[in-house]
């Protein structure tokens, strides 16, 4: 294998594939990432096998074949390369591989091609489209609710429903739910699907794409889905087992409804937070006439009590929340103004954009004393 190929080319494959390489699983080869070259182009792959990414771009090739080679040491190396022309050449008999630029070279051991696990193809029957700058702001808006505990899967990741030309992505880790709907056109009003994506995935897929308004294609199989996008190949697991019934969960009415300027509310929560007791991170909400009184307190450090004007409907109130749980959501809801609406100091909190339904944040109070 002998190919050409400028240091930023080289550079931005490697670092768009490297996300999927595996970390911790005992098979050398999966430690290091699969190069091909044929017809003119450039294509890199990487798996753990549970996530697969393929990045393919146009080089200048002089003998098609592969090698796979150490992530590590790939990365490493092409980072630190000067701003000319790379020029790789892969013995055939070892796999030892040349990375030459300018009148300097660096050798890599490689592995074999061949021993590279093929990444499972999708028949692409039940395919929409999706606008990447809408996908990106509803992985922003629920990924962040995803649970870290690998030993209840289901909460790891996003449930993705499918019907009459929209998609909603609902994350929850029990302790609050993300929910946020987006549109995606009349064309694709024939396909149902509803599938849970691991968290991580969309995590990932959401630092590579660009946030402007390309389209990607979303492709489905019997436990594997697939985006793509130009250049990059995307394809994931799915998580098996039924997803929470989301809907019966969420309040459809409230005793309060207060609306408060986003920035507001966020600034005092991340003060309050400042004095929240470790572990708990209580922070209390009390709602007065047109008054919020955001207040925290350490018995060894002090207190804190902020008051900021809302516009109220109901009862007077007070419940407390985790303040991280609150900073999170107020940090992806774009809206200048947000709704909380509250049944009681026991029942869940609702937080919504004051000026559209397409996002809900749910979130359970904490009880205090």
């Amino acid at each position: 294998m002998k190919f050409s190929a400028s240091k930023d080319s080289l550079s931005y494959v490697v670092q768009v594939v490297q996300r999927a390489v595996s970390t911790k699983n005992p098979l050398p080869v999966l430690s290091g990432i699969l190069l091909k070259v044929n017809e003119g182009n450039l294509t890199l792959t990487a798996t753990d096998l549970e996530l697969g990414i393929e990045c393919t771009v146009p080089v200048t090739v002089e003998e098609e074949g592969g090698v796979v080679l150490p992530a590590r040491y790939l990365g490493d190396i092409v980072r630190r390369l000067p701003d000319v022309k790379i020029r790789v050449e892969v013995n055939k008999e070892n796999n030892n591989t040349c990375i030459r630029y300018g009148q300097s070279e660096f050798n890599l051991l490689g592995i074999s091609a061949g021993d590279f696990p093929m990444l499972p193809t999708v028949d692409g029957e039940t395919t929409i489209s999706i606008k990447q700058d809408l996908l990106k702001n509803m992985i922003r808006q629920v990924g962040f609710s995803v649970s870290s505990d690998d030993n209840r899967p289901i909460f790891t990741g996003v449930l993705m429903e499918i019907e009459k030309g929209t998609i909603k992505l609902v994350a929850t880790d029990t302790h609050r739910l993300a929910y946020r709907l987006g549109n995606i056109g009349e064309k694709e009003t024939d396909l149902v699907k509803s599938v849970i994506i691991p968290g991580k995935t969309l995590n990932e897929l959401n630092r590579i794409m660009s946030g402007e308004d390309d389209d990607l294609k979303i492709a489905f199989g019997d436990n594997q889905v697939v985006f793509e996008m130009p250049g990059i190949r995307f394809i994931s697991r799915l998580i098996e087992g039924q997803f929470p019934n989301y809907k019966q969960v969420i309040p459809q009415g409230c005793k309060s409804k207060i609306k408060i300027k986003t920035r507001d509310l966020l600034e005092s929560t991340e003060r309050a937070s400042l004095l929240a007791k470790e572990g708990s991170n209580v922070v209390r909400f009390s709602v007065e006439k047109n008054n919020m009184i955001i207040s925290s307190n350490s018995p060894e450090i002090g207190k804190i009590e902020e008051q900021i004007p809302v516009e109220t409907e109901g009862e007077e109130t007070q419940i407390a929340f985790n303040s991280r749980y609150i900073i999170d959501v107020l940090k992806v809801i774009d809206a200048e103004e947000i709704l909380l609406e509250l049944t009681g100091s026991l029942s869940p909190g609702i937080i919504k954009p004051a000026d559209n339904e397409n996002y809900i944040y749910l979130i359970l109070p904490i009880r205090i004393v």
